[in-house]
């Protein structure tokens, strides 16, 4: 109703323009009764659209039709998506297991925290190979690429975090067999004043390394003897993905 109500308005707003537009470009040739007919005929149109407009704000004071109502519904309710199902023979954990933390969350005196995250770099390989942004945490490498490895330690027997000067050694281990001793160093090589000092280590992907995630871990032996093998937890989905770094392309 409202759509056609709009419609004939239009179409009256167009007869009435042509209308005044006969009068103007007929000049001294339009007669007296030609004159006073048109003048009619507006005053007509005239009544006509006012009492368009006044049944088209009595429209939008009603509710919508129900075709309205069907079309808003439409337009507005988004389905739901549908969850990925898990591999075949895979039961879910339940519930009260998800949500109730692992016995190694609560870690007992001696044991070190790690906190680790990987990053591409603009710096070229032994390969020649670098990224095209730098310093920047990721999760995706190519083959020939330096992954750069940063990593935080605390020693939970004394809550100092490890540093240069307590004596430790903390190494990357490749699944390949590569090493690469962490540096405890300042982020951004010290030119960003008051960046915080943390271990980093880097490592040149070998251009033969298999595509898929890397499984990297960090050795830490303490001053005192003590050490700790950590490996970053990996999140297992439906269709094999994960959230290891990978080896893309």
């Amino acid at each position: 109703m409202r759509r056609g109500i709009i419609y004939r308005l239009g179409a009256l707003g167009a007869l009435s323009a042509g209308l005044a537009l006969a009068i103007a470009c007929g000049g001294d040739d339009v007669s007296q009764s030609d004159y006073d007919k048109v003048k009619t005929e507006l005053a007509d149109k005239d009544q006509a659209n006012q009492q368009l407009q006044q049944q088209l704000a009595d429209a939008q004071k009603k509710p919508p039709a129900a075709t309205d109502k069907a079309l808003i519904a439409a337009v507005s309710v988004t389905p739901r998506p549908t969850a990925t199902p898990l591999p075949a023979g895979t039961t879910p954990p339940p519930a009260a297991a998800r949500e109730t933390p692992p016995p190694s969350t609560y870690l007992k005196a001696g044991d070190f925290y790690v906190y680790a995250e990987t990053l591409v770099t603009t710096t070229a390989s032994k390969y020649n190979v670098a990224a095209n942004i730098a310093c920047t945490p990721s999760g995706a490498f190519q083959r020939g690429q330096r992954i750069v490895f940063r990593f935080d330690i605390v020693d939970l027997s004394t809550g100092i975090r490890l540093n240069d000067k307590a004596g430790p050694t903390a190494k990357g281990v490749l699944p390949n067999g590569d090493e690469s001793v962490g540096r405890f160093s300042q982020r951004g090589g010290g030119s960003v004043p008051g960046a915080p000092f943390m271990f980093s280590s880097n490592w040149d992907i070998p251009l033969d390394f298999p595509l898929g995630g890397v499984d990297y871990k960090i050795v830490i032996t303490a001053k005192d003897g003590r050490t700790m093998t950590w490996k970053p937890p990996a999140l297992f989905a439906a269709g094999g993905n994960d959230t290891r770094p990978k080896v893309v392309q």
